[in-house]
């Protein structure tokens, strides 16, 4: 099953959630809370590793940074953030520099090397 959103798509494969953040100029607040809210709902109370492909954000705001930090890692138990450009993994290791989860999460330009990373956490 997939979900689609305004922001993101969404589908589990193998045990793993696959998020990939469709093309925002700059992911603030609003957006952030929405996009948990509807990962969480589709998600419906169950954990899962997260493979989290960034390369269609521009920026993200301090605020909404710090609530992916926070609420945004609920019933995650690791992050592979997937980015295949320079400034993607400029703002990904950004944002676990100043704003980390308290997961273990990684950042990958290779999709099979996130998705190895992920499956050790997968009950």
């Amino acid at each position: 099953m997939q979900e689609e959103s305004k922001y993101a798509t969404m589908w589990v494969s193998d045990g793993i959630l696959f998020f990939t953040f469709k093309p925002i100029a700059e992911l603030d607040l609003k957006q952030a809370e929405i996009l948990v809210a509807n990962r969480l709902k589709f998600q419906n109370k169950t954990s899962y590793p997260v493979l989290c492909n960034i390369n269609n954000l521009k920026t993200v705001s301090e605020e909404a940074a710090e609530y992916l930090a926070r609420e945004g890692a609920t019933l995650i138990p690791a992050i592979s953030i997937l980015c295949s450009s320079y400034y993607h993994r400029i703002l990904g290791e950004t944002f676990l520099k100043f704003h980390h989860p308290g997961k273990p999460i990684q950042i990958f330009n290779n999709k099979l090397q996130a998705l190895d990373f992920l499956h050790k956490f997968i009950k």
